[in-house]
């Protein structure tokens, strides 16, 4: 029987009541996520670059979270070459032990994806905010980090030596499969948390400018997407109760964990995506934001600014209190 840290990594459908292959069912729902975010992405990159608007570092860390999801698609999609999805008294000692190598490295991926989502969200936050809620957000993308790299170290040495957690005949120890199932659905917890908190920032920060209703409307329902995310995340932890369960295949966290930072770089694109649907092609993007930085340190939000920011965030990146600018879809 397989060691449970490997069945740790994801949690899948019960044998007891079916016994057949789902790893083609894995697949199919797994790449069209990675053509889906790819679309996203893609699009969201043509709309700045289109524009002669160079990138900023939220751009980079969303680039870097696709890399790592399509890196874990890939891997995911090897492991079902070995056998996942299947029972596993179908599959032959070396094949679960390449399949659970493969798995790890997938997991891993799928970790590095999610951290780097939610900062490239929180980063674009950060340029359309100011004073106390800057300093919030900045909390956020530091436990956000620290959370999830202590899960990515986690992830590996969860067993040792390490190759133990794949190789399960050699001798060692392990994390107790309790303890592996209550860490990692305190990190879904808090990964789903922080998504929903970031969807609903954008209220916070666009609620008090002046403008008109449906700019209103439609950034807001641009910028909290990631409530999708969110949801994402929460499913995911319905999935956990198999960890350490030998009678389940690694399908169904295999899907939702490849989900959330899917969704994320999908639900991050939306907002850059409004420049799209312009009436003038040749027209700059529509304003929906408008802020106004105060002389003093003491500034506040208003309306009044005549430059977009997408012009401002590109040209100059460093806070908005030190100028005045005007966010809005980039």
């Amino acid at each position: 029987m397989p060691h449970p840290q490997i069945l740790a990594q994801h949690v899948g459908r019960d044998h007891q009541t079916e016994h057949q292959n789902h790893g083609p069912y894995l697949l199919r729902v797994i790449w069209p996520l990675a053509a889906l975010s790819t679309l996203f992405l893609g699009l969201r990159l043509y709309c700045k670059l289109s524009r002669r608007h160079r990138l900023f570092w939220d751009d980079y860390f969303l680039l870097a979270s696709w890399i790592a999801v399509v890196y874990s698609i890939a891997l995911q999609t090897v492991a079902v070459h070995y056998g996942l999805g299947m029972p596993y008294e179908d599959i032959s000692d070396e094949n679960i032990s390449m399949l659970g190598m493969y798995s790890m490295a997938a997991g891993f991926g799928t970790i590095l994806a999610t951290c780097w989502s939610k900062t490239s969200f929180a980063i674009t936050l950060l340029r359309i905010s100011e004073g106390g809620m800057r300093h919030f957000i900045w909390s956020i993308i530091i436990s956000v980090n620290v959370v999830l790299a202590s899960n990515g170290v986690i992830h590996w040495v969860q067993c040792w030596p390490v190759e133990k957690t794949w190789h399960y005949y050699m001798p060692g120890s392990c994390f107790p499969a309790d303890v592996v199932r209550y860490y990692n659905t305190a990190v879904a917890v808090f990964s789903g948390v922080m998504d929903i908190v970031l969807a609903l920032l954008p209220w916070k920060i666009i609620w008090t400018i002046s403008i008109n209703k449906r700019e209103r409307l439609g950034a807001l329902v641009a910028m909290s997407a990631g409530v999708i995310t969110g949801v994402m995340a929460f499913l995911k932890i319905r999935t956990m109760y198999v960890i350490g369960n030998a009678n389940a295949t690694t399908v169904d966290l295999q899907i939702f964990g490849t989900a959330e930072p899917a969704t994320a770089i999908m639900a991050a694109s939306i907002p850059m995506l409004r420049v799209l649907i312009q009436r003038d092609s040749g027209s700059r993007p529509t304003r929906f934001i408008e802020l106004r930085a105060g002389e003093e340190r003491g500034n506040t939000i208003r309306a009044g600014s005549k430059r977009t920011v997408e012009e401002s965030w590109t040209e100059h990146p460093e806070p908005l209190q030190e100028r005045a600018v005007s966010p809005r879809a980039v």
